[in-house]
Parts: structure tokens; sequence; C-alpha cells
């Protein structure tokens, strides 16, 4: 197939405000040199979704070339279009046409992120997690996250508390067992109680409703217990990573830093050492 020119103009024509046109091009390009995106903020992908996208690639073809860049000499990573190589992936295709983009590993996120938002929803987790990496990898602030995804930046604030949740809540967060509306109302209860609640929820099925009906029962913080949480979400802007406390008695507890790989397990761990060669 020869190769054909096409309008781009960066983040606006790759998510389909196309204005004017440049040098880029599309071309075919063999999916075994084509590697996921390691910024991808997604982790699950549907089964029975991809099985009817690869359905519509089979009949229709790949309609939309997948978003790469170029990693090494004559490898390639995707910057957006991952649902659409996995599909063709399926379809045991040899090649996939693509357009070659040259951008930094923060547009690469940046892309994948908002291609996710505005064509797929992503779960609460990955978008929240999505959200996080911008602000901790690259030093952007909720602010500028709202910029260049254009959400609103009381929506990316409340997402990214729901990475205060224990994991196992997290977990059922994810796998749609307990939804976004139950996950808000679990952040205001101890550790404990959030995930005993959130057992129940997944269990039991119970709604949002009865979940708030049941919280108003129980006795509220006060006021110590909200200067406490405030503290700590003050310090984890301020280090860049959650930290949160876990009351095990009145006299014993644990403060928690939390991390999601190893290279943000080094980066607190640096962080730490100039703290303490201060």
């Amino acid at each position: 197939m020869p190769e054909k020119p096409i309008l781009n103009k960066g983040l606006d024509a790759l998510l389909g405000d196309v204005e004017q046109p440049n040098a880029n091009i599309v071309k075919n390009i063999p999916t075994n040199k084509i590697a996921p995106n390691r910024y991808q903020p997604r982790t699950s992908f549907n089964d029975e979704k991809l099985s009817e996208l690869a359905d519509s690639i089979k009949q229709h073809g790949i309609l939309s070339p997948i978003i790469v860049r170029e990693a090494s000499l004559d490898q390639y990573e995707i910057i957006a279009g991952e649902r659409r190589f996995r599909a063709a992936k399926n379809l045991k295709l040899k090649e996939v046409p693509c357009l070659i983009e040259n951008t930094e590993n923060q547009q690469s996120l940046e892309i994948a992120l908002i291609e996710n938002l505005q064509r797929e929803n992503l779960n609460p987790v990955e978008e929240a997690r999505g959200y996080d990496r911008l602000k901790r990898e690259f030093n952007l602030t909720q602010e500028e996250i709202s910029g260049v995804t254009g959400k609103a930046r009381s929506t990316i604030a409340n997402a990214m508390r729901l990475l205060s949740l224990n994991p196992e809540v997290l977990s059922l967060l994810e796998s749609g067992k307990i939804e976004r509306g139950h996950a808000k109302i679990l952040i205001s209860l101890p550790d404990k109680d959030a995930l005993k609640a959130a057992k129940k929820i997944a269990e039991e099925g119970l709604t949002v409703k009865d979940l708030t009906s049941k919280v108003k029962k129980t006795k509220p913080q006060t006021k110590k217990d909200t200067d406490v949480e405030d503290l700590f979400e003050s310090l984890s802007e301020r280090v860049g990573h959650k930290i949160s406390i876990q009351e095990k008695s009145k006299k014993t507890g644990q403060i928690t830093i939390q991390y999601f790989s190893a290279d943000e397990r080094e980066i607190i761990i640096k962080k730490l050492s100039k703290l303490s060669s201060k």
C-alpha cells in the first residue's frame, strides 16, 4: 500500500481537531516492531470489546492510524491506539498503519490519558493513577493537569483522592464491584471500616444511598481528625506521593507513602535521603 499524507497538528490532530497539514505520513509498520505505551494509563482491556473491534477491523480495516514514536532503531512505542493494536494482533495482522510522531515522555502520557478519557472511559482507579503520574513524574500541578486534559480541577482532585483508599478497596473499585460514588464516601472512613464496608457493598449490592445512610449513623469525625487528614493531604501535595496514616490504637499506628512502581520507590528513597542529609 503506498504511503499517503495525513493532516496533523499535535494533540489536536490526534484527538480529531485537525486544522493544518504537515509532512507526517501514514506508513505500515510490522506489529512485531511495535511495543505498548509504557505510559498507558489503562491496565485492563475488555476482551469482549476487543473482539468486537477485531470484527470491525476484519470487515473495514483500521480506519484511524495508530500513533507511535520511535523507541530505538526500527522499533516503535504506541502513543495512542493500543486497543486497535491489540485487536490487530488478535487477528494476527503482520503490519498496521501508523503515524510516527516525535513526542517526549510527558506528552506520550498526556496523549494516552486524554485519548482514553475522551474516547473510552477509564475506570476510576486508572483515571486517578493517570493524573497522579502526570503530577509525580512530570511535576505538573492540578491546574496544569486540568489544562492538558480539559477536566475541571475539582474533578482531578477528587479522582486523585481515591488513591488514599486501601489497596483492597481500590481493587474492588477497579474491578467494578463498587462504584465511584461508594469510593467517595469510603474515603471519609477509617481504613478498616472502609475495607469492611467495601466488602459488604460488593457482597450485598448496597447502593450509594444505602451506604450514605449507614455512614450518617456512625460517629462524626472530630476537628482533630479533620486537621490530621488536612495535614497529610498537604504533605502528600508537597512530597508528590500519597502519604496516609493508619491508627491501630490511641498510641500506635503507621504512616505510609504509596508508590506503584520500582522507579517511584527509588524516587521516594532519594527524596527521603535528601531530607535526612539536611
